[in-house]
This record gives structure tokens, sequence and C-alpha cells, in this order.
């Protein structure tokens, strides 16, 4: 077994917000208000806050224990796990369905960060005090349609991600989420306060929380389960590769609950702020992907230091994006030095040149490529969907069953921690009832 993980996190708590970090991004605060505020608020939560116990945690934790034990990047975490264990060392595949995921991931994920950048310009410049509807979607229409612009953002995005992770572990990843997570917390209930204060924050509560079971439709559930799933960040192989610079100390089923709670906890809280403000100003929840980039911007035109709320607003998305997207770009950049010998820097040249290149038909789908369609889907949309509807699933499939099949118990009740109740409990969940959830996000999607 060669390329073990030589550095470690230098602290439990940075370990746990690196995750979180990793966990919360995008997902939370641009998909998740939007996804409920399409698919009827209470009755998507409710399945979605299902979803995160009964398939998302338990995906966690496997790829912490398989990360733990591998203690390289994630194909070679797998592939010797398997190897140990007179076990095919194919299976490897399974860590890089993962590694995979990451990288397409993040040729969407560096543009709409750059989408957010863009914004956090426009609200410095004083572009969105006083929008009006036809403004704010004006504003939003004409960023998509100069390529220019959004490549620059995308490239901004990409290097701010390579300078951070150039770095020693704890004096690079672990010190930026150290950072950025505090900060995203504290401008995020700032962001709840202020919806409480100048918005409608009983109609925010009742929109999020009060499901309406008759709007429980097999495509609600699908979404719900789907955005359980990737608001967790499982399937990318993120986990086990922060999972390799574990030491025995953590307890990994407290981990990834931990992770868990505190992303959903973070992913409600976007929504509670986002819909105050919206209703506030009587707008529409259901305004899709567009939902912070048009009508928030109307919102925020309209209320009382809009100009200053809309600045906070959108450095708190940028810094969720960068975290997720550090974690993101770790997973590429382990994966490239051991596969190929490659040295640090020059992993981090060659993934993220890649990505920004591949990224490129993203950019292009909102414009000169826009007439492009696979099976009635832009390429944005396409890579959105094959992301988030069979590469990430599939990666998560293939972890917890070959952590809760494959690895044997005893090595798995040991790397796990100490707790046999929790144990058991994950062991079962991982055996029959996450497989079985993501095999029915699977038939749902077909």
């Amino acid at each position: 077994m060669q390329h073990k993980n030589t550095s470690f996190w230098s602290s439990n708590l940075g370990f746990i917000l690196a995750c979180v970090g990793a966990a919360v991004g995008l997902g939370n605060i641009w998909k998740f208000p939007y996804m409920a505020g399409t698919q009827g608020g209470g009755a998507f939560v409710f399945i979605y806050l299902i979803t995160i116990f009964a398939i998302a945690i338990p995906v966690a934790a496997a790829e912490l224990l398989v990360g733990r034990k591998g203690r390289s990047d994630a194909v070679s975490s797998v592939r010797d796990i398997a190897v140990e264990n007179k076990r095919p060392a194919a299976m490897g595949v399974i860590g890089g369905i993962g590694v995979f995921g990451s990288f397409v991931l993040l040729t969407f994920y560096a543009v709409i960060a750059g989408w957010v950048s863009s914004y956090i310009w426009r609200a410095v410049s004083g572009q969105i005090g006083g929008l009006t509807a036809d403004g704010a979607a004006a504003m939003f229409g004409n960023l998509l349609a100069s390529p220019n612009e959004m490549i620059a953002h995308q490239l901004a995005f990409l290097m701010f991600l390579g300078l951070i992770l150039i770095r020693q572990l704890s004096a690079g990843l672990e010190r930026a989420n150290l950072i950025l997570m505090p900060a995203l917390v504290v401008m995020l209930v700032l962001i709840a306060l202020y919806g409480a204060i100048a918005g409608d924050i009983s109609a925010s509560l009742a929109y999020l929380f009060t499901p309406d079971f008759s709007k429980i439709t097999p495509d609600v559930i699908q979404s719900a389960v789907g955005q359980g799933f990737f608001s967790v960040g499982v399937g990318a192989a993120m986990l086990i590769t922060y999972g390799a610079y574990l030491d025995k100390s953590i307890n990994i089923g407290q981990a990834a609950i931990t992770i868990a709670l505190a992303d959903t906890a973070i992913a409600i809280l976007a929504g509670i702020g986002i819909f105050a403000i919206v209703f506030g100003q009587s707008l529409d929840p259901s305004a899709g992907p567009g939902l912070i980039f048009t009508t928030l911007p109307l919102a925020f035109g309209q209320l009382p230091f809009g100009g200053l709320i809309a600045l906070i607003f959108f450095v708190l998305v940028y810094f969720a994006a960068l975290t997720s997207g550090l974690s993101l770009a770790e997973v590429m950049f382990r994966w490239a030095e051991n596969r190929f010998g490659w040295s640090r820097k020059r992993a981090i040249y060659v993934m993220l040149g890649t990505v920004f290149l591949v990224g490129l038909s993203t950019v292009f789908s909102f414009n000169i490529w826009a007439d492009i369609k696979i099976a009635g889907r832009t390429l944005f949309d396409m890579k959105d969907y094959l992301v988030t509807a069979y590469i990430m699933p599939l990666g998560g499939l293939g972890v917890i069953l070959f952590a809760a099949w494959v690895m044997p118990v005893n090595a798995m009740k040991k790397a796990f921690g100490h707790d046999g109740a929790l144990f058991t409990a994950w062991l079962f969940a991982g055996r029959y009832l996450s497989p079985l959830g993501i095999l029915w996000i699977f038939w749902a999607g077909l």
C-alpha cells in the first residue's frame, strides 16, 4: 500500500468545520430555497429531513470510514481496502465515480460561483438599490449573455481555490474553513434577523414548516431525496478524501451526524431568511434557479439598507461556494498526485486548467451555445442532471455497499468509534435502508 496521507487535521474542530464546509455550499443557499419554493414548501422539507437521516448520514459515515481506513485518495483507499480483504482491485472504480463526480460538478459550480462574485461587484457599485422587476430580470439576463464576464469570474474562483489548496493542510484547507465557516454562519444569522425585522417571518416559517401532504408527488419526493443527498455532499468522494486526514480520536458516527445536522440547519436558516424577505415584498417564492439572482435583488432593492444587505448576502453565498469548491478540488488534486506521481503544484495547474476548459461549455450554454441541446437539456442542465441524478447516487451507493458488506465488521466497528448502538444502527441503515433509498432515486429518475 502506498500514497498514504502523512498530513492530519490539527484539531477536531478544524476537521468538523472542513466537513461542514464541504457539505455547505450553493446547494444550501442557492438550490435549497428555490427547490423548496418550486416543490411545495413544507412537504418538500419534510421528505428532505427524512432523507438526511435515512440516507445521507449513513453514506457520510461510510465515506469517512473508507477514508480513515484507506488513508489515501478516494480511488486508492477503496482499492487498497478491497485488496487487503481479498476482493478485486477493480473495486477502486467506486472511488473513481466520486472523483469524476467532483470534476463534473466543479465544471459548472465555478461558473455559478462566478455569478455570485459578479453580483458582489454589482452590490458594491450600487446597482442593486431601487431595482424594478424588469431591471432585476435584465441584470441577470445581461450577465448570462456576457461570456467574457462569466469567464473572468469563473477563472477568479478557480484561482482562489488553487491559492488556498497549494498550502499545507493546516495552513490552507483547514485555516480557510476555520475562518470562512464561522463568518458564513454569522452572516446567515444576520440575513435571517434582517428577514425577521424587515420581512414577513411568520409567512416564511409557515411556508417551510407546514407540510401540505397533497403536494407530495413522485417528482417532489425525487427532488427532496436528491437535494438531501447532495446537500450533505455525499457521493462525490469529498468525505473519503477528508476522512483520510483523520486521526483515531474522532467518533465517525457522531461526526457524520454533526456534519449532516449543521448542514441542514444552515439550509433551513437560509430558507427562513430568504423567504421572509421574499414574502415581505409580496414576491413569488417559486422563481426557480433565478431566485437569488432576480427575486432577491429585487427585494433588496426595495428594502431599507438593501444595498448593504445585498452585499452581505452575496459575500455569504460566495463563502459557501468557496468551502464546497475547496473540497471538490481537493478530491481531484489528491487523486492526480497519487495516480500520476505529480507534485501538488502540477496537480493543481493541470486539474484546475482542465476544469476551466470543460467549464467553458457551461458558460457558453447560456449564450453562444444556447441552442445546443442533449435530450432537450442545455449543456449546463445536462451536467447538473447527470451529476445529481446518476453520478453522485451511484458513488454513494457504491461506497455504502462497499463499507457495509465488503469491509470486515470488526475492523469497521473499531474504525467507527466507541458507540456500539450507533454502529449497529449505521450497519442496518448501510446494508438495507440507504441502498434501497438510493436505488429508489435511480428508479424515480428513469
